[in-house]
C-alpha cells in the first residue's frame, strides 16, 4: 500500500543530539511537500526521524552494516501491515564536518540528509553504482522542489 499524495504521512522527529536547534514543524513540512509530490512513492504509516550522534550512528552502522564508521543517514524500513513506513536516522554532527571541510550549507546538507533517508523509504538505493546514479537523481529532483518552495528547515548547532 501506497501513500495518497494529497495526504499528510504521520511523522514524528525526536533528537539525541542537545547541541541542534530546529524547527519540528518545518521538518513535517518538509516530508508532507515530498508527500504530496507524489513522485517518489512513499509507504504508508508512521515516520519516525531521530537525529543521533557520532557514536550512536556509527554503533547502527556497525550492528546493521558491519561498518563501525560514522555515516550520514540510515533508514530503516517499516512494516506496512503495522502501519509504519519506517525510521530515518540522521547525524548533524556528520553534516556539520561535511559543511566545514566543503563550505556547504549546514541547513542544507542536513536536509538532504533526510530527502535521502526519505527516498531509501521510496524503494532508491545507492549500493551498486547504476542504483547509485537514481538515487541522486532523485535527490536532485526533490532537493530542486524543496528549495523552489522555500522548504529548506532552518538547523543550527549550538556550543553545549
Amino acid at each position: 500500500m501506497r501513500e495518497n499524495p494529497s495526504e499528510s504521512k504521520r511523522a514524528f522527529v525526536t533528537s539525541h543530539c542537545p547541541q541542534l536547534d530546529y524547527s519540528e514543524q518545518e521538518i513535517l513540512d518538509l516530508i508532507n511537500l515530498l508527500d504530496q509530490q507524489g513522485a517518489f512513492d512513499a509507504p504508508t504509516g508512521e515516520l519516525s526521524i531521530a537525529f543521533v550522534e557520532k557514536d550512536r550512528i556509527s554503533q547502527l552502522h556497525k550492528q546493521f552494516m558491519d561498518d563501525p564508521t560514522p555515516t550520514d543517514v540510515i533508514t530503516f524500513q517499516g512494516d506496512i501491515e503495522d502501519a509504519v513506513a519506517g525510521e530515518i536516522c540522521v547525524c548533524p554532527e556528520v553534516a556539520q564536518d561535511y559543511t566545514a571541510a566543503n563550505n556547504k550549507n549546514f541547513s542544507e546538507e542536513l536536509t538532504l540528509y533526510l530527502i535521502h533517508g526519505y527516498l531509501h523509504l521510496c524503494g532508491f538505493d545507492d549500493l551498486e553504482t547504476e542504483d547509485r546514479s537514481e538515487m541522486r537523481n532523485a535527490e536532485t529532483q526533490a532537493m530542486e522542489l524543496v528549495k523552489q518552495s522555500n522548504a529548506i528547515p532552518t538547523f543550527t548547532i549550538r556550543d553545549v
